[in-house]
């Protein structure tokens, strides 16, 4: 792997690691909005002001490291991955929250067997067990949301904490042993 190759697998990280925290900090958010029945707006004080605001920093931070993301994207096959992924993540939100045949609490499941699909599906392209791991801790995650929150709230908590424990903490690790 080149210098430039390394350089921005660092810097998708980086920026992988910022939506995660982000998406975490929604999802508990909301939990707590719920649950206190907090007199706010949650879709554009929680989520749209968060997610507008990384689109931001992503864009600048992009704009940034603009050359080494760009040929390294190029090379990528696994973005086609991710991008189904985000595509089918896109769908589901809409369906479910566009629907009142599905209750809302049912979308962290969907979400987290989109995303086990997809770290699965990279894990088998790259070959890296630490993928496998999260893929299958994704699939584990949605079943246990199908069984141990099921009408309640409680299944945002749970996701929240999913993403940090299956996306955050693996690419912390990841920037960590590429440092050290």
């Amino acid at each position: 792997m080149t210098l430039l190759q390394k350089s921005a697998d660092r810097t998708l990280r980086l920026i992988l690691l910022l939506w995660s925290l982000i998406f975490a900090k929604c999802f508990a958010l909301e939990y707590y909005v719920q649950v206190y029945a907090v007199p706010i707006h949650s879709a554009l004080y929680v989520w749209c002001l968060s997610l507008l605001m990384a689109c931001a920093a992503t864009f600048v931070f992009l704009r940034m490291h603009l050359q080494e993301v760009k040929t390294s994207l190029l090379q990528r096959p696994y973005l086609q991955i991710w991008g189904t992924c985000m595509v089918a993540v896109l769908l589901a939100a809409v369906i479910v929250l566009s629907t009142q045949n599905i209750p809302a609490d049912r979308l962290p499941v969907f979400l987290a067997m989109i995303v086990g699909t997809a770290y699965i599906s990279h894990a088998r392209l790259n070959k890296q067990r630490l993928l496998l791991l999260s893929g299958i801790g994704w699939w584990i995650g949605a079943g246990i949301l199908i069984t141990c929150t099921q009408g309640t709230s409680k299944s945002l908590l749970l996701f929240a904490v999913l993403i940090i424990s299956l996306t955050t903490w693996p690419i912390v690790a990841q920037l960590l042993k590429r440092e050290g």
